[in-house]
């Protein structure tokens, strides 16, 4: 069986492809990294040793957004319909007040209002909102699925929707001075069908037409058999494919920090 295939295998919902003990143990270690000491984000994060050991990139991913997180702030939540139930607990775990607008083409798979001020069915390509909306835009694992086959999330196949048009979306309706967090699995470019890994050169051709827009903040993490996640280099990934370290997720990951200008229109 090909890789294409044993990726296609993956259940249909993020949130079956772990359980209820690996859900809390993704809370866990995202809280425990939360408390070290040694943030400076969005420049760096500190991870401890070990961090995360065979659990998915969800661990680094939970831990950036409540970082980059403040009460009040206005946030939109990008692909929120079907997040891993550890997801929703960071969000339930906000301090408030909380104002947290969900965007998915899909309808949620949880009562979002719980949750979320507001859960808009929209395309993220062409949200509806005005510009200069939000303080900060989530967009957790969501891009790697732009212009993919996403019928497994009950979402028609994809049309032309491509991630470059997702991320000018994300700028225009987000405010000078706000932040976008943008999170892809990384390494070695795989195209999964209804997902991609990110290499260096598709992301990097991505980013191009952001940065005269915003101050780009770059983190990579891999993940290693006996410590876990770790501070990478993008070099370092090159050759690392996705499913390579067997822990229900991504072996590497780039986690992006868009901070967009006070003058920018």
């Amino acid at each position: 069986m090909g890789l294409v295939e044993v990726v296609a295998r993956i259940p249909t919902f993020l949130g079956d492809l772990v359980g209820d003990d690996m859900q809390r143990s993704i809370t866990r270690e995202y809280s425990r990294a939360l408390r070290s000491e040694g943030h400076n984000f969005p420049s760096s994060v500190s991870l401890p040793r070990p961090c995360g050991e065979h659990l998915p990139e969800r661990v680094v991913e939970l831990l950036l957004a409540r970082l980059s997180y403040w009460p009040g702030a206005e946030v939109l939540d990008v692909g929120h319909a079907n997040s891993m139930t550890c997801h929703r607990d960071m969000v339930r775990s906000l301090p408030g007040p909380r104002r947290i607008t969900g965007i998915d083409m899909a309808e949620p798979v949880f009562d979002a209002s719980l949750l979320y001020a507001d859960s808009v069915r929209r395309n993220i390509c062409d949200t509806g909102f005005s510009d200069e909306t939000f303080d900060l835009v989530w967009c957790i694992s969501s891009l790697e699925h732009i212009g993919m086959d996403n019928s497994s999330y009950g979402e028609s196949r994809s049309d032309d929707a491509t991630a470059e048009e997702a991320l000018a979306e994300m700028v225009r309706i987000t405010r000078p001075g706000g932040s976008i967090l943008v999170t892809v699995p990384y390494g070695k470019f795989e195209n999964h069908g209804w997902f991609r890994n990110f290499d260096q050169d598709s992301l990097q051709d991505l980013l191009e037409a952001v940065r005269p827009h915003g101050s780009v903040h770059e983190l990579y993490f891999a993940h290693a058999q006996g410590g876990g996640w770790c501070r990478s280099d993008a070099e370092d990934l090159r050759t690392t494919g996705y499913l390579d370290e067997g822990n229900a997720g991504a072996a590497g990951l780039a986690a992006v920090v868009i901070e967009k200008h006070l003058g920018w229109a």
